[in-house]
């Protein structure tokens, strides 16, 4: 007897080349049968009709730590049909601590931040800290680390040493790019590019560097574009929302994020405790708060005394991406059809900005993408650069992670993952987490009695052998 049955959706698989309407029998967490006519009975039934069925959306740029956020993250990204967040920045102990109260059934794959003072003791450390740094990032479970640069900029040759040591060590290594000469721009992208060379790296939402900050929107994209395409070895996402993310600290009287500081120049404030006090006012910029349920995004007066009440110690949103670079990332072709930006994201998870089904369909009906190519970058890319075989399609055997979309609403109506409805029509069921490590995290997790899935180690030649649709 079947554990799970979804029924009569369509479903759109490109890996496997199925689009059709038909049920999907689920098992022990496993997909063992795809029937329209099959006798096998079942325990739970999930109605599916009228609906697009597909491989669980795999989110490759979250933030699911409550340290200077709050614990509903993974309730935020459930509702929005992700069934599995890649947390570009932890804390890990943070997010591991939290999990039992917070869970909702998600699949949870971590970076650590790689930044001073944060996380390391001096901002240029030396190969044995470095190395150090990574090895325990790893064991504790976490796929690699981040550069923060956009943030907490560290010199251009420290971070081209921790991609170097990244490589060495078979490690994921993600840049939020900017450094102490050229901050989150097409600047430092290109600092970030030369950086890598040959070796791998994940540039973080790239449209984040393409925000009319160096010249117009649309030539920095184009120039984006044409950076990745000249260097296959470099993963990328990009997000679909007019929101960023970032800190809204005050030390010294001054924003202790480099991003921030831009963001308030941009909207024609001064980087100050009352420029920013201003800004909030103004409705230019929403405080991150907790309603207790979700995170929402508050301003005005509201907002300043939310703000002021945590001392200023919170995250918050501008409203900073401009629609025609977004655009154009999402949609890049290189010349053999494959993708220039491999996921959508959303540097959501906590933020409220978790939109890749409400923008990405909306895509879908504009016909700058079709539903498979949608898959794709919402899922398929993601699970094959991670070393998931099992994850980003709906094959005999595949983890039964699912997504189920109602398109004339352009919201996920249900979200499955390792066979266990955890979120229909806009109610969330799912608890606990299970994260995603490689070998050299197992036993931390274990102790800690944390679920977890093993990734296969990082692997270059996977990254570079994009899927064609």
């Amino acid at each position: 007897m079947a554990d799970l049955v979804i029924r009569g959706g369509k479903i759109i698989d490109p890996k496997n080349h199925f689009f059709g309407i038909a049920d999907i029998f689920i098992e022990d967490g496993k997909v063992i049968e795809i029937s329209n006519f099959s006798s096998t009975s079942t325990k739970q039934e999930l109605n599916a009709e009228g609906k697009i069925v597909i491989p669980g959306i795999i989110d490759m740029h979250t933030h699911m730590r409550t340290l200077f956020g709050h614990p509903h993250a993974q309730r935020m990204v459930a509702l929005a049909g992700v069934c599995t967040a890649f947390d570009l920045a932890g804390p890990i102990d943070n997010i591991l601590d939290s999990i039992k109260e917070s869970g909702a059934g998600i699949n949870m794959a971590i970076l650590e931040a790689a930044s001073y003072p944060q996380s390391l003791t001096t901002d240029r450390p030396e190969k044995s800290q470095r190395i150090g740094f990574i090895r325990q990032c790893l064991e504790k479970g976490a796929l690699g680390i981040k550069l923060l640069g956009g943030h907490f900029p560290m010199d251009v040759d420290i971070s081209q040493a921790f991609i170097e040591d990244c490589s060495e060590e078979s490690a994921w290594v993600a840049w939020h790019v900017g450094n102490t000469l050229h901050g989150s721009n097409i600047k430092g992208l290109r600092d970030a590019v030369d950086a890598a060379g040959k070796h791998f790296l994940h540039i973080a939402h790239v449209n984040s560097y393409c925000r009319a900050q160096i010249s117009d929107e649309i030539s920095e994209a184009l120039e984006a574009i044409e950076l990745l395409k000249g260097s296959p070895n470099l993963f990328s996402e990009s997000y679909l929302s007019d929101l960023n993310g970032t800190r809204l600290i005050i030390e010294n009287g001054v924003p202790l994020s480099k991003v921030t500081i831009t963001c308030l120049r941009k909207k024609g404030y001064e980087p100050t405790y009352e420029g920013m006090k201003k800004c909030i006012l103004d409705g230019e910029v929403g405080v991150l708060k907790d309603n207790g349920i979700v995170g929402e995004l508050v301003s005005g007066s509201e907002g300043v005394e939310y703000w002021e009440s945590v001392g200023t110690k919170v995250a918050g949103s501008f409203s900073v991406n401009p629609s025609a670079s977004r655009f154009l990332l999402a949609t890049a072709r290189r010349n053999n059809g494959a993708f220039v930006v491999d996921s959508f994201s959303t540097d959501g998870g906590c933020y409220p900005r978790n939109v890749i089904v409400e923008k990405g369909l909306l895509l879908v009906k504009f016909g700058a993408l079709s539903l498979p190519e949608f898959v794709v970058k919402s899922s398929l890319n993601a699970a094959n650069a991670l070393g998931l075989p099992n994850k980003g399609h709906l094959g005999i055997g595949a983890d039964a992670d699912i997504t189920v979309l109602d398109l004339e609403k352009e919201k996920a109506f249900a979200t499955v993952t390792n066979g266990e409805v955890i979120m229909k029509d806009g109610r969330v069921f799912g608890k606990d987490t299970r994260l995603i490590c490689d070998e050299r995290g197992k036993d931390y997790l274990s102790k800690r009695k944390i679920p977890f899935s093993i990734a296969e180690r990082l692997s270059l030649q996977r990254i570079e052998n994009r899927f064609v649709p």
